[in-house]
């Protein structure tokens, strides 16, 4: 029984990774975040987002020949800006699921909250997520 349970959790934590995934990697889903629009040698375009992940607009931003190094550095960020918000979106899911779960079998909620590390899985990941969002406006700024 107990395995069954187990299973059946990696299951659905599995499943819910995949769709954290889909959402920033393949829907972009990426509140207040940006994604590359297109990258050449001199300039990089970027989409903003407003914070229900909804686009805003498409900023432009060229390089001279000694900041061309800037480029890979807004690369990197919005791919590290990316990963945290699947780790921040995927730890939430899961936490919220196991929050639900525990609920319904009779857990006060407060405990349930505690059991659950909600808000562990809320606050550790946010923290790099808002670091790489604030790397991102200065190397745009």
């Amino acid at each position: 029984m107990y395995i069954k349970k187990v299973l059946a959790f990696l299951l659905i934590a599995v499943t819910l990774f995949y769709v954290s995934y889909l959402m920033v990697y393949k829907l972009s889903f990426l509140p207040n975040g940006y994604d590359i629009e297109e990258i050449k040698k001199d300039y990089v375009s970027l989409k903003s987002f407003n914070f229900l992940g909804v686009e805003k607009h498409i900023i432009t931003l060229p390089f001279s020949e000694d900041d061309t190094w800037k480029i890979d550095e807004i690369e990197y960020a919005v791919n590290r800006q990316k990963e945290f918000l699947w780790l921040l979106f995927s730890f939430v899911t899961i936490s919220g699921f196991l929050l639900i779960y525990k609920v319904l079998n009779g857990l006060k909620l407060w405990k349930a909250v505690l059991e659950s590390n909600i808000v562990f899985a809320v606050l550790l990941p946010l923290l790099p997520v808002l670091n790489s969002l604030n790397r991102l406006f200065d190397l745009i700024s």
